[in-house]
């Protein structure tokens, strides 16, 4: 039994010394300088890759309308950097960019993600709308007038 006892302390202790070593120190108050101008990492911004748009009208009123953008980051690293929209008329634009560290070793896998992006469509007349996230398109209607009596 003390040798049951032995084993099992020598195995916690090599793991808690093979994980003392794992500390992000991104936050800690105590690694940073007083300017705040401590992370000096170079990112690669690019635009996102999409794969498909599903355009989701949700059962309210005024509507609300949700794109759920679908796509994939060509490494472990990279991630989402922004997202912009613009309307004109009754076109909705939406850029996706993504960034990634410029020096940093990244898993060299497909990591899918998918994002859901409110559009602002309160006070829009009956009609058919287009969207576009990163070249990728569809459409959505709007049957009556989504605006609200006062």
């Amino acid at each position: 039994m003390k040798r049951v006892f032995q084993t099992i302390m020598i195995i916690l202790s090599i793991s808690v010394l093979s994980f003392s070593g794992c500390v992000d120190t991104t936050n800690n108050p105590d690694n940073r300088s007083e300017n705040n101008n401590s992370d000096t990492t170079e990112y690669i911004y690019k635009t996102a890759n999409i794969e498909n748009i599903k355009i989701n009208i949700l059962e309210s009123f005024p509507v609300q309308v949700i794109v759920v953008a679908e796509g994939y980051f060509p490494d472990g690293c990279t991630q989402i950097h922004e997202i912009e929209k613009d309307k004109q008329g009754n076109n909705f634009n939406i850029t996706i960019t993504t960034k990634r560290p410029k020096d940093k070793l990244c898993t060299q896998q497909i990591v899918p993600f998918k994002e859901n992006i409110s559009l602002d469509v309160e006070g829009l007349k009956t009609g058919v709308y287009n969207v576009s996230v990163n070249g990728v398109n569809g459409t959505f209607e709007l049957t009556i007038d989504n605006v609200t009596k006062k």
